[in-house]
């Protein structure tokens, strides 16, 4: 059963004609376009909301390019008040880990809240995990497919700008391999309306101690969107 929401004064319009129960989120592109351009093949349609892109396929609706907690809650409440019941993430997140290379894939088993939004829906709650029955379906989903993959935490910020020498070494401390922008608040939002979530990302980049080097054009990983994202636009 829905969490009370009666109490809300601003409620989420459904989308009405973008209505399927599993949500792709992907927050962002690469820069050369390989994942729109692919979507604009395969869809039925597409819509530009100001929270980001709808494209509508025959079995999954996707949310794409809202980057950050904020703007993946607004589109994905929408997304659930037409009836989603099912989010998967596919994004790219940042390795606290020297060993990990670019375009390794990594299953999130949970995520630590480090965005302003899951504490909405959470106010004293700062690690969320995703669901074990949509998490086992993407393993099993890879395994099949013979595609390697890792499993591992990650952190989610609004402020990338601010990993310090410190905030690294307290997150690595914790566990943490992963960083992104998105997973915390979008595993809250899931469990608070009781529905599915989990999260496929790439690594699209390296935080050593002294150095965060972007790799979002980096062959490994444009291979691997194809390999690993493309599979679930059908």
């Amino acid at each position: 059963m829905n969490r009370d929401t009666s109490e809300v004064i601003f409620k989420p319009r459904p989308l009405s004609r973008f209505k399927r129960k599993r949500v792709l989120y992907i927050p962002l592109d690469t820069p050369l376009n390989s994942i729109h351009t692919v979507l604009k093949q395969r869809s039925i349609r597409e819509k530009r909301e100001l929270f980001g892109h709808l494209f509508l396929l025959p079995n999954t609706v996707v949310l794409s390019m809202c980057i950050g907690a904020p703007l993946a809650v607004i589109g994905l409440e929408r997304c659930i008040a037409s009836g989603a019941e099912e989010i998967l993430i596919l994004g790219f997140c940042g390795a606290l880990d020297a060993r990990t290379k670019i375009g390794d894939a990594v299953i999130i088993t949970r995520a630590s809240s480090e965005e302003g939004t899951s504490q909405h829906y959470y106010p004293r709650k700062r690690v969320f995990r995703p669901s074990a029955c949509l998490t086992k379906e993407l393993e099993l989903t890879l395994e099949r497919t013979k595609l390697p993959h890792v499993s591992g935490a990650t952190v989610s910020t609004d402020a990338p700008f601010r990993e310090t020498q410190s905030w690294l070494a307290r997150n690595r401390a914790k566990g943490v391999r992963y960083v992104d922008m998105e997973a915390s608040a979008v595993f809250a939002l899931a469990d608070f309306h009781n529905i599915e979530a989990a999260a496929l990302m790439l690594v699209s980049d390296n935080l050593s101690d002294d150095t965060h080097e972007v790799q979002i054009t980096h062959k490994a990983l444009l291979t691997n969107i194809e390999k690993y994202f493309f599979p679930f636009l059908e």
